[in-house]
C-alpha cells in the first residue's frame, strides 16, 4: 500500500514538473507581461503597415511554425511597437547601442483596427557573447491568442531581416517615420 502511494506521489510530481517545463517561458530572466502592454512604452501612435519585405522575412520555417501573415493575411500586416525603459532612449533617439536587458516588442495585427494581436515578436538584448556577430539579440515569437511561446533564441528568419539594420544595432525605426 505504501509503495503504491509513493509511486502515485512521485508520478504526480513528475507530471507536474513536465507540465511546468512545457509552459511558455518569457525571455531570459525578464518579467515579460504581454497581457499588460501598458507597462511598456508604445512608440507607434497608429498601427504601422508593415512592408512587403518584412512579410517575406516572416515566413514559415522549422524554427517558427506559426506564420503571422498566412493564410488569413497574405497581403498586409500591421504592428504596434513597444519598448521597456532600457530600450526607450536608444529607440527614440536612434543613437547608440541598446543596453543588456533592453526589450522591443512588436504586436502584430491582422488589420489596422484589430484589438487582439495575432502574434508578438520580442527582441531582448542579451549579455555580450550570446550572439556577438549579430548584436547579442535573442528573438522570441509568442502566439497572440494563447500567449504561448512558439520559438525563442537565434531564429534565422528574424536574424535575416534584422541583419539589414546592423548600423542601428539591428533595430529598424521605420515605424517612427511621420
Amino acid at each position: 500500500m505504501r509503495s503504491t502511494v509513493f509511486i502515485l506521489v512521485v508520478s504526480g510530481a513528475l507530471i507536474g514538473l513536465l507540465i511546468a517545463a512545457n509552459r511558455a517561458a518569457p525571455p531570459s530572466g525578464t518579467a515579460l507581461r504581454l497581457r499588460d502592454l501598458n507597462r511598456y512604452v508604445r512608440i507607434t501612435e497608429q498601427p504601422y503597415e508593415m512592408h512587403d519585405s518584412t512579410i517575406l522575412y516572416c515566413k514559415q520555417t522549422d524554427e517558427v511554425a506559426l506564420n503571422p501573415h498566412e493564410p488569413a493575411r497574405p497581403e498586409k500586416a500591421f504592428c504596434h511597437v513597444y519598448v521597456n525603459d532600457k530600450a526607450k532612449e536608444p529607440m527614440l533617439s536612434g543613437k547608440g547601442n541598446y543596453p543588456e536587458g533592453a526589450i522591443v516588442i512588436k504586436s502584430k495585427l491582422a488589420t489596422v483596427d484589430s484589438q487582439q494581436p495575432l502574434l508578438f515578436t520580442v527582441m531582448e538584448k542579451m549579455a555580450e557573447g550570446y550572439d556577438s556577430d549579430r548584436g547579442n539579440w535573442k528573438y522570441t515569437v509568442i502566439d497572440g491568442t494563447s500567449y504561448r511561446q512558439v520559438a525563442s533564441g537565434r531564429i534565422d528568419s528574424c536574424i535575416d531581416c534584422h541583419s539589414l539594420y546592423k548600423q542601428t544595432d539591428y533595430i529598424t525605426r521605420e515605424y517612427l517615420k511621420p
